[in-house]
């Protein structure tokens, strides 16, 4: 069982792991081990949206900045089998 700080709350996505102090975004590997996702820039290739790119299911979903700071903080524990 991994327990993380009060700080880190879950997006839609499962695996994914939003830190609400320091405003980023977290991936966590088979490990247990946190890894941090690369924001991408609001740009015309993003169509002027600005957040992460996920994969969900083999697919690529984003996680907006505007989606992302409506998170709450919220107690996380995350069981792996």
């Amino acid at each position: 069982m991994i327990t993380f700080p009060p700080e880190f709350v879950t997006t839609r996505y499962p695996g994914y792991f939003w830190n609400t102090k320091t405003h980023r975004l977290f991936t966590i590997k088979v490990t247990g081990e946190l890894r941090e996702m690369k924001h991408t820039k609001a740009s015309h290739w993003t169509n002027g949206i600005s957040g992460y790119r996920v994969s969900y299911h083999g697919e690529r979903k984003w996680l907006t900045d505007k989606y992302l700071k409506k998170l709450v903080s919220q107690e996380l524990e995350v069981t792996y089998r």
